[in-house]
């Protein structure tokens, strides 16, 4: 059975030796060779998969993500939780006893057209503020809660925008500090933003939380933390197959850690956009 395997930052020796053990043969990432390939191996975490979103989605070969990135949030997602997971899965699809499941992408079009999938969550506001300082960070200690301290970093200087947002058909207008779109329940490795978010639904949901000063964020930051986010008075949920954004001033817009672009954009759902293997 063929693999063809892409590889995250980091040392991946072991993982290709385990592998190689339940009888692949694996060749390096091409997209020529995914799309004949049985399986895509992706070594790493979100940044991996979110560089490499637009070849993934054109090939043909369902994915298994082995979480050896520093957020982990779509394998979250499919409930694959450690790399041990990752390796029972594998072991399950050679043997012919695990079928796919298809999951929906994200899509951010900038103001030109210019279009940028994401697995994950999108956002502007907080979001990008704590991204760009965890960017900053060694790789290690953004796998070891480095996200977040970004938060806490960000949550001193919280930005004040003025959001005009069109969701599907509804209109909103409102001055935020932060503005997230979920495919998954979490973003930053773990921290709960969207708890209902399904990658399989059609839908993004949509958190909105008022503009609110630094001692007001830090009392809620442990509703980030348990989950319990959207019991917030100043935060508002709703669910949209697309988007259209504008901000005053523009903001910067991050998706899966990583730097997009600025507002104003348009975001949409794409159904079923890849095959990947999912822990029960």
């Amino acid at each position: 059975m063929q693999a063809v395997i892409l590889l995250g930052p980091g040392t991946h020796q072991k993982s290709l030796a385990a592998l190689r053990s339940v009888g692949l043969t694996l060749d390096s990432w091409d997209q020529n060779g995914a799309n004949s390939a049985d399986l895509i191996v992706v070594l790493g975490g979100d940044g991996t998969i979110h560089r490499n979103l637009p070849q993934l989605i054109e090939a043909k070969a369902p994915v298994l993500i082995v979480p050896d990135g520093s957020g982990n949030d779509l394998a979250r997602a499919l409930n694959i939780h450690s790399v041990e997971t990752s390796w029972q899965l594998v072991n399950r699809f050679v043997r012919s006893q695990l079928s796919h499941k298809e999951i929906d992408v994200g899509v951010i079009a900038d103001s030109s057209g210019q279009e940028t999938p994401f697995c994950c969550v999108g956002g502007i506001g907080l979001d990008p503020i704590a991204g760009a300082f965890a960017n900053r960070m060694p790789r290690w200690l953004r796998s070891r809660g480095g996200y977040l301290l970004s938060v806490a970093r960000a949550l001193l200087s919280p930005p004040v925008l003025r959001l005009r947002i069109r969701a599907d058909d509804r209109e909103m207008q409102q001055n935020s500090c932060l503005f997230s779109f979920a495919n998954t329940p979490t973003f930053g490795g773990g921290l709960r933003i969207a708890p209902q978010a399904q990658v399989d639904d059609g839908l993004l949901d949509c958190v909105l939380v008022d503009a609110l000063s630094t001692p007001q964020l830090i009392q809620r930051v442990p509703a980030l933390l348990n989950g319990t986010v959207l019991g917030l008075k100043e935060v508002t949920l709703v669910r949209a197959k697309t988007l259209q954004i504008d901000s005053d001033p523009p903001a910067w817009v991050y998706a899966d850690g990583e730097s997009v672009c600025q507002t104003p954009i348009n975001v949409r759902v794409l159904r079923h956009a890849i095959r990947v293997l999912v822990a029960h």
